[in-house]
Order: C-alpha cells, then sequence, then structure tokens
C-alpha cells in the first residue's frame, strides 16, 4: 500500500528497460495503518486552474481540499505549478468492506513539479494531512543514433528519435566547426550518443545529454566527446583535446539558405546601393533562432525597417543582431541573460522584407564584421595530463555504442548502420 501511493506517476514512455529496483521505505509510520483499499485517479491542471479547482472537480470537499493545501504550504508553492501537471488523487476504504463502495475517503494526492522530486500529501491517522518532499533517484541508459542527413541535422535527428531540446545541443555543438547553410550536404552522416534518465519504475522521467556526436560533412568527419574533468566541469572536446566552444557560433539557423552575403549591394526595397552589415539566412516562416553566443539582451523592437529585432552584448566586445523575426521566445526582454544555443525567436519577414529569412549581424566593437570573416580560438586546450583522462572518455564511448550495436536494441532512436566508430 505503502509503495503504491509514493510511486512515482507512470508515464506513456514505451521505451523497455530491465526490472526496476524495490522503493524504499520512506513512511515507517504508514506501515502501522491498518489495511485499506485504495482507488487511483490522475486529473492534470487546465489553463487558469488551481490545485483547489482540480480537487472540487474531483469531488473533494472544500474542508479537506483546505486542510490538504494548507499542509503544502510550508513545503511546496503551488503557483509553480503549470497547465498540463498530471496528480494522482487517492481514495481508500476499509479492506473488509463491500468492493461496491465507489468514492471512499479522500487519502491523498502527489504530483512530481520536477523529475528528481515527487511532493506528497497523506492523510494523517488523526484525519489531518502531511506534506513531504520526496527525492526521485534518475540513473542514466544510454542510447544512439545513427542516420543519414537528407535535408538538414535537426530533421535526421528528430527522425531518429532524440529529444528537441539535444537536437539544439548538437547544432550549437556543430555550429563552431561547420556551416549548417554552406557546408551540409545529403548523405552527410550523423552519430549521436546521448543518454535518458529514468525513474525506479523503468519510466522516462527525463532527456540527459548528449555524450558523443560525430558529424561526417564532405567526406570530413568531425567528433566530440563530451569529457569531465576532476573539478566537475563539463566541456566538448575534439580528439586533439581542442575545446570545441568558441565565443560565437558559425550559423545561428539550421536548414536555412544563404541568400544575402555581407558587403556592398542594391537594397532589394530601397533600391540604392548600401553596405550590408550582416548575413541574410533564407528559411521558412517559423525556423528557430538560436542565440550565437551566451549574452545579455541590450535591444528590443517591434517596428521599423528591421521589424522585431533582437540585439545581445556578448564578452571581448562582441555583439550580434538579429532582424524580421515573426515572434520572439518567451521571456526575451531588455535585460535578460541568454544562453549560447538558447532559441531567441523565428524566422519571419516583419520590417522591409521581400520573404522570410533572418538577417544576421556580428559586430566587433560597435563595428560591423563578416560573420564568415571571424576565426575565434578555442576556449580551452588540454594539457597532456588532461589528454589521457580524454582517452579514458573516448575509450567508454566506444564501448558503449559497441554494447548498443551488439544488444541489437530495436527502439526507434536506434537505426543503427554498421562501422558506428567514437574514436
Amino acid at each position: 500500500m505503502v509503495t503504491g501511493f509514493l510511486a512515482p506517476e507512470v508515464s506513456q514512455a514505451s521505451l523497455s528497460a530491465r526490472s526496476a529496483p524495490s522503493v524504499p521505505d520512506i513512511y515507517d509510520t504508514l506501515r502501522q495503518l491498518p489495511p485499506m483499499q485504495r482507488r487511483t485517479m490522475t486529473d492534470e491542471l487546465k489553463p487558469g486552474d488551481s490545485l483547489a479547482a482540480l480537487l472540487a472537480r474531483n469531488g473533494v470537499s472544500a474542508v479537506e481540499a483546505d486542510a490538504a493545501l494548507d499542509s503544502m504550504r510550508a513545503q511546496f508553492d503551488s503557483r509553480k505549478l503549470r497547465p498540463g501537471q498530471k496528480v494522482r488523487l487517492f481514495h481508500e476504504w476499509p479492506a473488509d468492506a463491500p468492493l461496491d463502495i465507489k468514492t471512499g475517503t479522500f487519502a491523498g494526492l502527489d504530483f512530481i513539479p520536477e523529475p528528481r522530486q515527487q511532493v506528497s500529501i497523506r492523510r494523517t491517522q488523526d484525519n489531518g494531512f502531511e506534506t513531504r518532499r520526496l527525492d526521485r533517484p534518475l540513473s542514466d541508459r544510454y542510447f544512439v543514433a545513427d542516420t543519414l542527413i537528407n535535408s538538414s541535422v535537426y530533421e535526421a535527428a528528430r527522425a531518429s528519435g532524440v529529444a528537441p531540446n539535444l537536437v539544439v545541443e548538437l547544432i550549437r555543438l556543430f555550429s563552431f566547426s561547420v556551416d549548417f547553410q554552406r557546408d551540409i550536404r545529403q548523405g552527410d552522416q550523423l552519430e549521436v550518443l546521448y543518454t535518458r534518465r529514468f525513474d525506479q519504475d523503468n519510466q522516462l522521467a527525463e532527456e540527459g545529454e548528449i555524450v558523443f556526436a560525430a558529424l561526417t560533412n564532405r567526406g570530413e568527419r568531425h567528433a566530440y566527446w563530451l569529457h569531465t574533468h576532476a573539478d566537475g566541469a563539463q566541456h566538448y572536446y575534439d580528439e586533439n583535446g581542442k575545446s570545441v566552444q568558441r565565443l560565437l557560433m558559425r550559423t545561428p539557423v539550421d536548414g536555412a539558405r544563404l541568400s544575402s552575403r555581407f558587403g556592398m549591394r542594391r537594397h532589394p526595397i530601397l533600391g540604392y546601393t548600401r553596405l550590408h552589415r550582416g548575413l541574410d539566412f533564407a528559411a521558412p516562416t517559423g525556423t528557430p533562432i538560436f542565440a550565437a553566443g551566451a549574452g545579455t539582451i541590450i535591444k528590443k523592437t517591434t517596428k521599423g525597417s528591421n521589424g522585431l529585432f533582437l540585439k545581445l552584448r556578448h564578452k571581448n566586445g562582441y555583439a550580434t543582431a538579429y532582424a524580421h523575426m515573426s515572434g520572439f521566445a518567451k521571456g526575451m526582454n531588455i535585460g535578460k541573460t541568454v544562453q549560447q544555443g538558447q532559441v531567441i525567436g523565428y524566422v519571419g519577414s516583419t520590417g522591409l522584407a521581400t520573404g522570410p529569412h533572418l538577417h544576421y549581424e556580428v559586430l566587433e566593437n560597435d563595428k560591423p564584421v563578416n560573420p564568415r570573416a571571424l576565426d575565434l580560438p578555442p576556449a580551452r586546450k588540454m594539457n597532456a595530463e588532461e589528454m589521457l583522462a580524454l582517452r579514458e572518455t573516448r575509450r567508454q564511448a566506444v564501448k558503449r555504442i559497441g554494447n548498443l550495436a551488439a544488444s541489437q536494441n530495436a527502439l526507434s532512436s536506434l537505426p543503427l548502420r554498421s562501422g558506428v566508430d567514437a574514436r
């Protein structure tokens, strides 16, 4: 009874996994309660909803709902919950009661506000309620995607089962060395070793991280490994121990076509020649735009020739600008700090534009520079001792990919081909 009440909510994930470990005892006092029959139902918060409203529509009296939510206030702020949050409700009745009892006594509720935590509200022996925040131990499991690119890295990775947030990380990772507009060709190969995190019921709780990624482009293979340093810091490195990360990405949008270069040109709408201060990338309306580097939003406009426009300030005197967007990502306001590769907006045709595209500028000390001409050095290079540790990281990646290939894992995220190599 105790484990059934405290166990994490079962998701709809269909991934196979080994048997789950036993659930540890959490409430010793609950074992002293008499045996009860339990009915469990699941509901979710709707837009404009509250936990109190959810309880009311599921037949919980106002008095019991208030008592349960009062016990929660010191442990969790229910205002942090968002629409779509699933909530399990429990009703109990004595084990020897007739089986046709359908309502029973409201026994509590639980929900998972974040993958590693569960909030549990339980009726006590004195008919009050007690709330506890429980840690949910998660375990990492490894998966491989190995596929050919037909149109873009994004579409190839998503078709192979890689989650959207990891695809964004992939694009950020390769954007330091690959120009997605100019370099990607049909038939290029993408390989990814990544993790997913599962709870004790073997249910997918959250996506993990990219452990290894390789992109074979025009016969040249770009391969990167996630390495953890002795101090706990994590960075991606190539086989020579050079940090992948640069101050700015080469291309802030995936799957686009370069429609206008940096330099003097005749403006297609104004009709006269002037300096084109950046690059134009033609892409369908709504295509995600990524922050080229970590920085702070210093300008945001919605009118004028630039249309929906953002400008970011970065380190070392650099700034980037993004124009003609169809919309901003949520929370993109002046003063906000964004991370490299974070989605900041979406391709559009606002302002003076003949069609949907991104106008992208790079400024160095307030002067426009050609984004294609930038040659920023790696952020870090390993010493000899760290190179030995990286070699072990690479060896572990080879071993994990080999084990997955040998087991012939048939998940949709594993369209394996022969010759996968993470060395």
